[in-house]
């Protein structure tokens, strides 16, 4: 495993689900899916417009071990800091890692 690849970082994963009301209203919920070691780097992404709006804003990248079931749209923590999952690349799966683009979430 190269220095880049370096699992450095304990995190907590959390996934969206989706809670819908009798009344029909819905809300995302996240709920803790555990710890995961994580090698953590600023990313060198731009922004970009998705449908004339922009999409998000790529801050990280995460680089973790595969099998966790994460996605799009999926938590990772590490203290007060949080970062949303824009994408998963598992490109590189045979390695036993996945590459998550990151947007750190500020409150």
């Amino acid at each position: 495993m190269s220095a880049a690849d370096r699992l450095d970082r304990a995190m907590r994963l959390s996934r969206p689900d989706r809670i819908e009301a009798a009344d029909g209203e819905a809300e995302i919920v996240f709920t803790d899916a555990g710890s995961v070691f994580v090698a953590l780097a600023p990313a060198s992404l731009a922004e970009r417009q998705v449908s004339g709006r922009l999409g998000g804003v790529a801050t990280h990248v995460a680089r973790l071990r595969s099998g966790s079931g994460i996605a799009g749209g999926w938590r990772l923590s590490e203290g007060l800091r949080v970062f949303r999952v824009l994408a998963v690349d598992d490109a590189r799966r045979r390695s036993g890692l996945v590459t998550c683009v990151l947007e750190e979430e500020t409150g």
